[in-house]
């Protein structure tokens, strides 16, 4: 069709506009595939991290309760629920450790080792020692190696765990570990057994932490063992509601980011069609004189409009993939503490991004186009020619 014909010579015809509206498509969209590939990077990392660190469910005591009795009986029943991969009995309690002139405020859990790694995969963590001597070595603690550094403790050094009523028992180091979170400033993991005995809690723990085969039915088991224990049941869901709504709110502001991006890139398009419309008005007025209806000259630029940016579109893909993969490689690291337990920039190269950056870029580049587009089409053929 001779549409076509005229809109590839007009873009032939200014090569240096056309090729800086090439470039704001193209950069326009490399930077948007950039951006979505971090973002969903971070969002699958930070659930990953979330679901990793912290309990699928937390089962704590039943209202106006401190402590859970009978704990045993309950994990056995909890464990026997479709669903349910692995359940660790926790005691928890404030206190403090002291080593030569060293003094931190802890935070002590005492577990069943095994049960623990099987719940929360802490014995992945270590870097020194072994999660497991805990069930050989009566007072052994496992600590955060943040902890360890603070305190200048190495494995096997004793320590002491200081109560809140200041009573004081001695510990040995049995193994450090690293979870790139928080905690590593302050846990000291130790047996169940031990902690009960040194706070005097003795067939009591303060709370129970629960595995699940899909992550995503957490919910429904939650609510599952609060009607069948009567205790009160939280997903790792519920409990991170406010975070998700974060990355939510997040996610529309990276939209309307977007959708500016590609606004400057679509004045690019209009820019470069307009000033065609102006150079072009004597060879519009001789096409409609020559029987060229006024949607064939619509046509015509809309086309040029398509044009420019299925070219960027393809240029961008290209250049976005090429910078996520190199940003990915390059491994730009990142303080844990401040992202979740993040050590990296973290890049998830998905097709969804390119289809929806490219998609977006070509309705904003159409649009840019109608403009000049109908201005064209409504130039009176006679005063066109005369005007040049």
């Amino acid at each position: 069709m001779y549409e076509h014909i005229i809109a590839f010579r007009h873009i032939g015809a200014r090569k240096r506009h056309t090729f800086f509206s090439i470039l704001a498509v193209a950069l326009a969209v490399a930077v948007i595939v950039v951006m979505m590939s971090m973002l969903s990077g971070f969002q699958n990392q930070l659930v990953q991290s979330t679901v990793e660190q912290s309990p699928h469910i937390t089962v704590n005591p039943s209202e106006n309760e401190d402590n859970l009795y009978l704990y045993r009986h309950f994990a056995d029943q909890i464990t026997g629920m479709e669903g349910v991969a692995a359940v660790s009995s926790v005691i928890l309690e404030p206190g403090a450790m002291e080593y030569r002139n060293n003094r931190a405020g802890v935070s002590i859990e005492g577990i069943y080792p095994e049960a623990e790694h099987a719940t929360m995969r802490s014995g992945e963590n270590i870097i020194e020692g072994s999660f497991d001597a805990l069930s050989f070595v009566y007072h052994g603690v496992v600590i955060g190696n943040r902890l360890a550094e603070e305190m200048e403790l190495s494995i096997g050094d004793r320590a002491s765990l200081v109560a809140p009523d200041g009573r004081s028992t001695t510990v040995e180091v049995v193994g450090i570990i690293h979870t790139g979170t928080p905690r590593d400033e302050n846990i000291v993991y130790a047996r169940i057994d031990r902690i009960q005995d040194f706070f005097d809690k003795k067939g009591a723990v303060s709370l129970l932490r629960v595995r699940v085969v899909d992550i995503n039915e957490a919910d429904d088991i939650a609510a599952l063992i609060e009607m069948n224990t009567d205790l009160d049941a939280v997903s790792w869901i519920e409990e991170n509601r406010e975070l998700f709504q974060l990355l939510n709110t997040q996610r529309t502001l990276m939209w309307i980011f977007y959708l500016l991006i590609y606004t400057i890139a679509g004045f690019g398009i209009a820019n470069t069609l307009v000033t065609v419309v102006m150079e072009k008005k004597r060879e519009i007025g001789m096409l409609m004189t020559m029987g060229a209806s006024r949607k064939s000259i619509t046509s015509i630029f809309v086309i040029e409009a398509a044009i420019l940016g299925i070219i960027g579109v393809l240029i961008g893909c290209t250049l976005g993939y090429l910078a996520a993969v190199l940003i990915g490689l390059y491994r730009i690291e990142l303080p844990q503490e401040v992202y979740f337990g993040i050590a990296e920039i973290p890049m998830d190269v998905q097709l969804s991004n390119f289809i929806i950056a490219a998609a977006f870029a070509i309705v904003v580049n159409m649009i840019a186009g109608v403009f000049p587009a109908k201005q064209a089409s409504q130039l009176d053929p006679v005063e066109a020619i005369e005007g040049e």
